[in-house]
């Protein structure tokens, strides 16, 4: 993905491209960059879930559907769109707010919403965090050189659920753990099971 000239995105860098399949943009560009006439400051670049989708659609704005005037084709879940900020904050109040690609997010939207709230929600693709997808949960496991690291482990992962109300299989072994998540009350991975995971990942990093 390439900077987009003279945009800067919340990090204050060069802006990058949010997504060109389905082109996105108030410009149509590809970018989320804005301007005077960009009346609903489409500024945010979210990986739309199925969970959004349904929720803009209950405010008036059905994303789902095709629009052939303006070539638009409705959005399905994992399609890269830049969304109304405003749009994106009433879904953030409600719980259902998509996770962002911060880099390709522009600067204006802090002027909305603070950087360390819009961070919780940063997309993280599931192939570069080592999670996979089975029957509707997702799992990862975490190795280790013996018990104690696992207990230390599992405790830590215990307390995340406990905390953001979300609660995992875990398989406790001699030098491993898996883990497992899902969203029982959808029968489906949802934006609160990529909360969870990218909050167990960062016990690996500390």
């Amino acid at each position: 993905m390439h900077p987009i000239h003279n945009a800067l995105n919340v990090f204050n860098e060069p802006l990058i491209i949010c997504g060109t399949d389905p082109m996105t943009g108030v410009y149509r560009d590809g970018c989320c960059n804005t301007g005077t006439n960009d009346r609903g400051t489409h500024t945010v670049c979210a990986v739309v879930t199925n969970e959004f989708l349904q929720f803009s659609k209950s405010k008036g704005n059905d994303l789902t559907k095709n629009y052939p005037p303006t070539n638009f084709k409705g959005l399905v879940e994992g399609d890269k769109w830049c969304l109304c900020v405003s749009r994106w904050i009433e879904a953030y109040q409600a719980n259902v707010a998509p996770p962002i690609i911060l880099k390709a997010t522009h600067i204006k939207t802090l002027e909305y919403i603070s950087l360390e709230a819009l961070i919780k929600y940063e997309y993280v693709p599931l192939t570069v965090i080592g999670w996979t997808e089975l029957n509707n949960k997702l799992e990862k496991t975490f190795k280790f050189n013996n018990y104690d690291e696992v207990v230390i482990f599992s405790n830590k992962v215990m307390q995340i659920a406990i905390n953001q109300d979300h609660h995992p299989e875990i398989n406790v072994h001699y030098n491993f753990v898996k883990v497992r998540i899902t969203d029982f009350e959808k029968g489906a991975v949802s934006e609160k099971c990529h909360r969870f995971i990218s909050a167990v990942n960062e016990l690996t990093l500390s």
